[in-house]
């Protein structure tokens, strides 16, 4: 299926499950090289209007509140993949806001988070004297609070997942796997939002 995608914060991730051709827009402010937010959306729109589809994929240095204040662009789908969960629980209405911009109905967002009902489950059953337990304390440490330049800023569990994207009428919650593996890690929820 074609699909135009908006891939935020992925860094070098490419989204799951995508067949070619697809439109890809990679928006994080990690790049090196990246387009000019204006002549991807040309080549979006032009991408859209043509039936000899070919795979692309744009890169753009950007915060990704402010791409989203400020294309006219929208996506089939979204992916947030280890994202979300730096959204600060202040912005995150508003972040799910702008993504309702960028969706028209049916489209979907895909979104992978650590699932804190698994890492609470961890750290009820550690044991210090276990031999993996140096081995869950970093991971927990890390999907817990992270780095303080880029601290963990909102927390998601399945019932979080269906309570802030259904929210606002906006979504509705679907396809929910709460003990999702995801970069060598079981601790994951993955969860799909349709645009209504």
């Amino acid at each position: 299926m074609e699909e135009q995608i908006l891939n935020i914060a992925g860094g070098k991730l490419t989204p799951l499950d995508i067949e070619k051709p697809y439109f890809i827009v990679n928006v994080d402010t990690m790049y090196y090289r990246n387009e000019e937010p204006a002549w991807v959306e040309e080549q979006w729109s032009a991408w859209g209007r043509t039936d000899l589809r070919t795979t692309q994929i744009m890169n753009i240095k950007s915060d990704v509140f402010e791409f989203m204040e400020r294309t006219y662009m929208t996506f089939d789908r979204v992916c947030i993949y280890r994202f979300l969960e730096h959204v600060s629980f202040t912005n995150l209405m508003y972040f799910i806001y702008l993504i309702s911009t960028v969706t028209e109905k049916d489209d979907k967002v895909d979104v992978i988070v650590p699932n804190y009902n698994t890492l609470a489950q961890m750290i009820l059953d550690e044991d210090p004297r276990s031999p993996v337990f140096e081995e869950n304390n970093i991971l927990l440490t890390t999907e817990l609070l992270n780095e303080p330049s880029c601290p963990h800023a909102s927390i998601w569990t399945p019932d979080r997942a269906y309570h802030f994207w259904e929210m606002e009428g906006r979504f509705k919650v679907e396809n929910v796997q709460p003990n999702f593996t995801f970069d060598g890690r079981d601790i994951y929820l993955r969860f799909q939002a349709r645009r209504r």
